[in-house]
């Protein structure tokens, strides 16, 4: 149990009820099963599954994430952990699931939750395959998506359903656009997030290859949901947060 003067959060390590529809999705099959949570550290912990399974009765529960050890998200969840009485996670850092070598790190876990990747992924069909191979039984997946028509002072962008916007190419007048809408909307900089060329604070590649910092694509919801076709897997239910953000829930076939 959580020490007394820490009332467990709505988010993040230690809460007490589901938060959202992936909790919910969590609950219903985490019992007895093994759990995977990628990239769960990042934003403070506060989207982190990995505490949630386990409550719900998963065994064998993971955190991994490609940052080392003593990065200070690392030391954070670490933290929130302790406070909150959670134990028995399994830290897994330095793992890269772009890398050739991360379903060896990994072997499988019967349900994986990576619901905030695929946008920093410079290539996601790569990505969402290596998923797959460490996937036992369940899979949760997510990705920003972009509606089908953007409209605002700064003028009207449309996307069809096949969509996937390429944010490194983003300039002139759609960028204004989209940068208008998503600082209007969430408060977030596409000039931060997805920087434009020249002089990028950012950079998209570094000596040791592509970045996964910036924001690289944004899909439609349909384009990511044939995306995910390529993996052969069943869809069994979905779930998309303000027209923003889209997640679904797979199950090998």
């Amino acid at each position: 149990m959580p020490p007394s003067h820490l009332a467990p959060p709505p988010f993040g390590v230690g809460r007490a009820k589901p938060q959202d529809r992936l909790d919910h999705w969590i609950a219903a099959v985490a019992p007895g099963r093994t759990f995977l949570d990628l990239g769960g550290i990042r934003e403070r912990s506060g989207n982190e599954r990995a505490s949630w399974a386990q409550r719900c009765g998963a065994t064998d529960v993971a955190m991994a994430d490609m940052l080392p050890l003593d990065h200070e998200l690392w030391g954070y969840f670490r933290d929130q952990v302790r406070a909150h009485g959670v134990r028995d996670i399994d830290f897994r850092p330095e793992v890269d699931v772009d890398s050739p070598s991360f379903a060896a790190k990994l072997n499988r876990y019967d349900i994986v939750s990576a619901p905030l990747l695929l946008y920093h992924a410079p290539n996601p069909v790569h990505t969402l395959l290596n998923l797959r191979r460490v996937v036992g039984e369940y899979l949760i997946a997510g990705t920003v998506t972009v509606p089908d028509v953007v409209e605002n002072a700064e003028g009207r962008v449309a996307f069809p359903a096949s969509s996937a916007l390429f944010l490194p190419a983003l300039r002139g007048r759609e960028r204004a656009v989209m940068r208008r809408y998503y600082l209007d909307r969430f408060g977030l900089d596409l000039d931060t997030h997805a920087p434009a060329g020249d002089g990028a604070t950012m950079p998209y590649v570094t000596e040791g290859g592509p970045s996964p910092w910036p924001y690289w694509w944004f899909f439609t919801k349909s384009a990511f949901e044939r995306a995910l076709d390529l993996l052969e897997m069943r869809l069994l239910d979905r779930h998309t947060w303000q027209d923003h953000a889209h997640f679904v829930f797979l199950r090998r076939k």
